[in-house]
């Protein structure tokens, strides 16, 4: 019992602190890349298109079909067909009244056929190119839906953690408030101040009580973004480590050259990749369209065994070269005309791609950018709005300032925090976005 007891206890114990063990940034992007939805229909597709081309490829390799069968009747045909396949047949059967109403017979028939395509008109070469295209598709899909959900799990993660500190910050803000608050009611009522100083001070507290009420239900927006991106249940409390970055990660300092950012990720983009591999499904399909005026030609071959028992049988096979010619087919120029317009169309697509990519990259560059340079002046205001309202309170408390100047500074400070926590999580999360655009967003390290 002893034992039990002791055992249960350790459970508990290990139980908690896993439960208290917090979230760091790869454990996130690592859970999120096991579990997303989004992931595991990407995977899905990758399998189903090499299945598509296993299954192209399966038709370079000859068709066998086994079949037994066991006929009984008396027609004619099939009794004198029957007969011969048997090795039966005799003289007698020769008899006009025979051949016109033979008794009923059973035939057993065994066979395998064989049949191989020789030319098909380059339906399966195509079917295989197609099949191989398929794959890769499916594969730079897969790894783009990765890249995406390496970048929305630095979004949420960081906005939890963006979210915990304005919490932090108005909380801090709305204790400071009070106590001024009651100190001007204290000084209210020794005669020293007006009430409407005192009613200002009451007001302060309550629009800051508002933000914090506000900054806790962004708070609790992120957590539950963030749990549903790693599909965990949304009240989860999911356990953040670390704090918000004050610098960009060395990678984003060193601010790349834009054109050679776009040149990159024209290269290697799961979009632009796609749209090629388009393009050539098109230029394929051209191909089989203009091989249907060519001659098809097949081989088959059948061995068998009639009996009219089951276990006496009579064997037999036949082989045969067959060669088909579409001697008039007037769909073929429509069929050819869509196949060419198709390639237009892709090219087309190919084109749009590129422009896409291009204002991805354009976007994030000079999104990445600006939030480089809105972080360093919002630390720069957070610094002269801190100085500010220091000299603010020194004056109030002297009396050389009334308290709505005081109130004021500290406004501003709340605000001037608010601004450099947006700008430093926008400096991350742009940073995310310009790896995910040109297509190198392959690890998390540059932001833990």
């Amino acid at each position: 019992m002893k034992t039990v007891l002791t055992g249960a206890i350790l459970v508990f114990v290990f139980a908690r602190s896993g439960a208290a063990q917090s979230l760091t940034l790869r454990d996130a992007v690592d859970e999120a890349l096991s579990k997303n939805p989004a992931i595991a229909a990407a995977d899905a597709r990758q399998q189903a298109a090499a299945a598509r081309e296993a299954e192209a490829r399966a038709a370079r390799m000859p068709r066998i079909d086994a079949s037994e069968s066991a006929t009984r009747g008396n027609n004619p045909v099939f009794v004198f067909g029957s007969l011969l396949e048997q090795g039966r047949f005799a003289p007698r059967h020769f008899d006009p009244a025979f051949l016109n109403a033979p008794p009923a017979m059973t035939n057993y028939r065994s066979s395998i056929t064989a049949r191989f395509a020789i030319f098909d008109r380059f339906r399966t070469s195509t079917a295989v190119g197609q099949g191989a295209n398929g794959v890769d598709r499916a594969s730079l899909d897969l790894d783009d839906a990765r890249q995406r959900i390496r970048a929305d799990v630095v979004a949420r993660y960081y906005g939890v953690l963006v979210a915990g500190e304005k919490v932090a910050v108005t909380k801090e803000a709305v204790h400071a408030a009070e106590a001024d608050a009651k100190a001007a009611r204290d000084r209210f009522e020794q005669g020293l101040l007006v009430e409407s100083d005192a009613l200002s001070a009451d007001v302060q507290v309550a629009t800051l009580r508002q933000r914090l009420i506000a900054a806790e239900g962004e708070q609790a927006i992120a957590r539950a973004a963030l749990a549903t991106l790693l599909q965990r249940p949304r009240r989860d409390d999911v356990s953040i480590a670390g704090t918000i970055p004050s610098t960009l990660p060395a990678s984003a300092q060193n601010e790349p050259d834009l054109d050679a950012a776009i040149a990159h990720a024209l290269a290697s983009r799961a979009p632009v990749r796609i749209a090629a591999l388009a393009t050539s499904d098109a230029q394929l399909r051209l191909t089989a369209e203009r091989g249907t005026a060519l001659p098809r030609v097949d081989a088959v071959g059948t061995a068998g065994a009639s009996g009219a028992t089951f276990g006496r049988r009579n064997s037999d096979y036949t082989g045969a070269i067959a060669v088909t010619i579409d001697l008039f087919d007037r769909a073929r120029p429509a069929r050819i005309a869509e196949a060419r317009a198709g390639i237009d169309a892709a090219r087309a697509g190919d084109a749009m791609a590129r422009d896409a990519v291009t204002m991805e990259v354009i976007t994030a560059w000079q999104r990445l950018r600006a939030a480089r340079e809105s972080a360093s002046v919002a630390a720069a205001a957070v610094e002269q709005a801190q100085a500010a309202a220091r000299i603010v309170r020194d004056r109030y408390e002297h009396g050389l300032t009334t308290i709505t100047e005081q109130l004021r500074a500290q406004t501003a400070l709340v605000s001037a925090r608010f601004e450099l926590l947006a700008a430093r999580y926008e400096s991350v999360v742009a940073h995310a976005e310009l790896l995910r655009a040109t297509g190198d967003l392959n690890d998390v390290q540059p932001f833990i």
